[in-house]
């Protein structure tokens, strides 16, 4: 469901050098058992290659690096045959590296919770070919990270801000093989001083359902797309913010009775964040699960 852009800052305050990284985002991706609760843990990556701006620092053009790491325990339950919640409670790492010192932040990050009316669901009847599910939803990130004007924006454990977000996933298999299409909106409020671009991101990936005796698997590939407006300082549109960029992903998850458990890894193809000067490097998840 979400990798937010924010940005970054050698000075106090908001000045703001180039903004690429993500602080808290998440990724529905494809979704296991579908008509079973589940609770677990979840690590993400992301790291990223950054150039200086000409606007704070006009006679060089050093680069810079930052790893963005979360550390997540999320859960899915059933209320009802069609209504279904999500909750997620993040812990964030982060660190930016660059010629002459290291940055780094810690601490828990953004909670937030979703919930999905399915509209349409044949995913677990063998009475039909083709089966199909159809979920429409909205979530709320509140701002319980850890904010502070003294540290690069990028690397905050938190936004300071109550988000919101409205998504959409279709599933659609035939026999062993199937695709799915993710896609979500989030609204970004401001802090008081500063406000991230609203962001639009979506995906379709592709899968193929296997069984190795008692375990099954499930290996997935496809692309994602995502959109970030610019940010806002005090109402002004931020120059080095913003952008888009397309990527492919793939990974595998395997199932053995109670227990889920998957890896994925998303290698960029083409960007344009932060008017050229930020650039994805890699992202990678794995997770375990526990189904009830």
């Amino acid at each position: 469901m979400a990798f937010a852009i924010f940005f970054c800052s050698h000075l106090n305050l908001y000045a703001c050098d180039v903004c690429g990284c993500s602080v808290n985002a998440n990724y529905f991706g494809i979704l296991p058992q579908f008509s079973r609760n589940f609770a677990g843990i979840r690590y993400m990556s992301s790291s990223y290659k950054m150039r200086h701006t000409p606007t704070l620092f006009p006679q060089t053009n050093s680069k810079y690096y930052e790893s963005l790491n979360r550390f997540e325990v999320w859960g899915r339950y059933f209320f009802t045959r069609r209504i279904v919640g999500y909750a997620s409670v993040p812990y964030q790492y982060n660190v930016r590296k660059e010629q002459d010192h290291t940055s780094s932040s810690k601490g828990l990050s953004d909670l937030s919770i979703l919930g999905h009316f399915i509209l349409i669901n044949t995913g677990d009847s063998g009475r039909f070919t083709y089966r199909n599910t159809l979920m429409l939803g909205g979530g709320i990130k509140f701002p319980s990270g850890r904010f502070s004007n003294n540290k690069p924006a990028s690397i905050q454990t938190g936004t300071g801000t109550w988000d919101y977000s409205v998504n959409m996933i279709y599933t659609l298999r035939y026999k062993k093989v199937g695709a799915n299409a993710d896609a979500t909106f989030r609204i970004n409020t401001s802090n008081g001083d500063y406000s991230y671009g609203n962001r639009l991101i979506s995906s379709l990936r592709f899968f193929y359902w296997g069984k190795a005796k008692a375990t099954s698997f499930l290996l997935h590939a496809g692309c994602l797309s995502e959109y970030s407006a610019r940010d806002r300082k005090y109402g002004i549109e931020q120059k080095f913010t913003g952008g888009n960029g397309y990527y492919i992903s793939s990974g595998v998850d395997a199932y053995f009775r109670r227990i889920s458990a998957g890896v994925s890894i998303t290698l960029p193809i083409q960007e344009q964040l932060n008017s050229g000067f930020a650039s994805t490097r890699s992202r990678s998840a794995v997770q375990v699960l526990y189904l009830f």
